[in-house]
């Protein structure tokens, strides 16, 4: 078992103008490289991420990986980007590591953080502030519907007053006309001018049913 690798390439590294792949599937990318022991002339191992597999490197040894972490740039700012350039005993490496994780980066974490939740509560109180208004307008409403409702009972009561006083004066204090009273109709199962028989004659079916036809009592009474 390997620890944690010494290099991990997000790029295409290119040895002496060749680039670095895997000698089992032949991916470049993306590819880490471990130490193996102490020795600096010892071969690299180089396990790829693309078929999972790995082995010791031909041209990558423990000196060039020492010398590409002495060689890299580092990251200070969160665009930056982490690359190196790294010779050792004639031969020379290019590419570009894993950036990791910077303060810069945490800090324009932060940020967008801050502005999401500022966003974020200017709409809340945005829709607060539609809701709160739209409630004022339903209560203005509902106050005005009041008011005309209690206005056009007062415009009635004072005239139903008024037409009583005119009355009064015209009969002497008869009081009102008296309503002439509604006679109800004599026909059995009449309700208002429609009499309900339960016939088969007017069914198409020739089946029971219930119908309504006009009262011929309460028409007569009409005319």
């Amino acid at each position: 078992m390997f620890h944690d690798p010494d290099l991990k390439l997000i790029t295409t590294a290119h040895v002496n103008g060749q680039p670095l792949a895997c000698g089992l599937c032949g991916d470049t990318m993306p590819l880490h490289i471990h130490k193996t022991g102490r020795v600096e002339t010892w071969p690299a191992f180089v396990s790829c991420l693309a078929c999972g597999q790995g082995d010791d490197s031909a041209v990558i040894t423990n000196g060039l990986v020492d010398a590409v972490l002495a060689a890299r740039t580092g990251r200070r700012k969160t665009a930056d980007r982490d690359t190196f350039t790294a010779e050792w005993r004639g031969t020379v490496i290019t590419g570009e590591l894993d950036p990791g994780v910077i303060t810069d980066d945490l800090v324009q974490v932060a940020h967008v953080y801050r502005d999401t939740a500022r966003s974020k509560t200017k709409q809340w109180w945005s829709s607060k502030k539609r809701t709160g208004k739209a409630r004022a307008r339903a209560a203005i409403q509902t106050a005005r519907g009041k008011a005309a409702q209690a206005a056009t009972g007062a415009a009635s009561a004072a005239r139903t007053k008024a037409l009583t006083a005119a009355w009064e004066i015209r009969t002497g204090g008869a009081g009102p006309a008296p309503k002439p009273r509604r006679q109800r109709c004599t026909v059995a199962g009449c309700r208002g001018g429609m009499v309900t028989l339960t016939t088969r004659m007017h069914s198409p079916t020739s089946r029971t049913r219930k119908v309504k036809v006009p009262c011929a009592v309460c028409q007569r009474a009409r005319t």
